[in-house]
């Protein structure tokens, strides 16, 4: 993982896909899990079942189930603990709202398990995929190449939730909500309305040849082409999305101001007050001054790195990886007792901006 590039912070290090190719979803092991929360956190696999057969897609649902004290236990990694899971459990009765998930660079569906995991607990359907092209295990070029889908993969997600999932007549078709990290961030600002501008980029990356989104997005060759740079400018937004929350975006510089500033949608902008991989003046503080400021709510968490939107480490988990991956240590800086309180801070900004279920 190159980890000296901010842009793709997001992505989990070598040692993530050496210790966890081989987990499925129902050996996830239990963080520590409150039995005074209302749902148990069940969780199933799925695959989008729909015409586009030739960008598949798959990850993980996250529901409410009416057992809060049920939930596996496993413990095979030596870096990272993992989400309370119940897996297969029965759902919960009710109408639940929806928060759908975009990762980051080379990131996948255990990246914000924890996010999923402690929200289906308090009432929310949350669902991820892993975007091909730009995910752990699916790193096709000319998927990376086509970013303007990342946001077509959440719609098709919804869709697919709407319609034909096992959890179709759990979902609260009028509280949609969508939340991203990292390059998920800027996915899910393209599914607000937000929009690429062709001009902005070419113009930033003739004068700043080392501007992180340049770097990434040339690497992509991503809007090289006539054909390309339309699909990139064209509006993906999805109306049925209420809410967005941007985790520490990247992309900011390459977004349309004027999009920016007529987006109706509300947004709740957190960024990582340590700054530890992101410019925040030109990532989440301008996105957070560009946007209409009556639907804007802009969280700096104080002390909060880039990583503390994945997953929580164990203790020993820095020196682990400092031993067998030098330099994915970083992944893990205050990224244990630490990082749970920082999850804790995320989750209650979530609850508060979406509304308690």
């Amino acid at each position: 993982m190159p980890t000296s590039t901010p842009f793709a912070a997001n992505a989990f290090p070598i040692i993530f896909v050496l210790l966890f190719s081989l987990l499925s979803v129902a050996d996830l092991p239990a963080a520590s899990a409150s039995s005074a929360l209302p749902y148990g956190p069940g969780v199933l696999e799925v695959s989008v079942s729909d015409a586009r057969a030739d960008r598949p897609l798959a990850g993980n649902v996250w529901y409410p189930t009416s057992t809060p004290e049920k939930f596996e236990l496993a413990d095979k990694s030596k870096v990272w603990q993992m989400a309370p899971a119940d897996p297969g459990g029965t759902a919960a009765e009710g109408s639940f709202p929806l928060l759908v998930v975009s990762h980051g660079m080379y990131g996948n569906t255990l990246n914000q398990a924890w996010l999923a995991s402690a929200l289906a607990r308090r009432g929310f359907i949350v669902a991820m995929i892993n975007h091909p092209g730009t995910s752990t295990f699916l790193r096709d070029a000319d998927h990376a190449r086509e970013l303007w889908q990342r946001p077509v993969d959440m719609s098709r997600l919804i869709t697919f939730l709407l319609e034909k999932s096992p959890l179709a007549d759990r979902v609260d078709a009028g509280r949609i909500y969508a939340a991203g990290h990292s390059l998920g961030g800027y996915t899910v600002m393209l599914l607000a309305g937000a929009r690429f501008d062709a001009g902005l980029y070419e113009n930033l990356c003739a004068e700043e040849e080392t501007n992180v989104v340049c770097s990434v997005l040339k690497g992509w060759s991503v809007a090289e082409t006539d054909a390309d740079r339309k699909e990139m400018q064209l509006s993906r937004k999805d109306a049925r999305v209420r809410k967005i929350v941007s985790m520490d975006l990247g992309g900011t510089p390459v977004l349309s101001r004027r999009s920016l500033g007529l987006l109706e949608t509300p947004v709740l902008v957190l960024g990582s007050g340590r700054a530890d991989m992101l410019n925040q003046d030109v990532e989440s503080r301008m996105l957070a001054s560009l946007l209409p400021g009556e639907t804007t709510r802009h969280v700096e968490l104080a002390d909060a790195g880039h990583f503390d939107f994945m997953g929580v480490c164990k203790p020993e988990g820095y020196e682990v990886l400092k031993v067998h991956e030098p330099g994915d240590e970083i992944v893990c800086i205050k990224g244990s007792s630490d990082r749970q309180a920082q999850h804790e801070r995320i989750v209650s900004e979530l609850i508060v901006f979406f509304g308690s279920n």
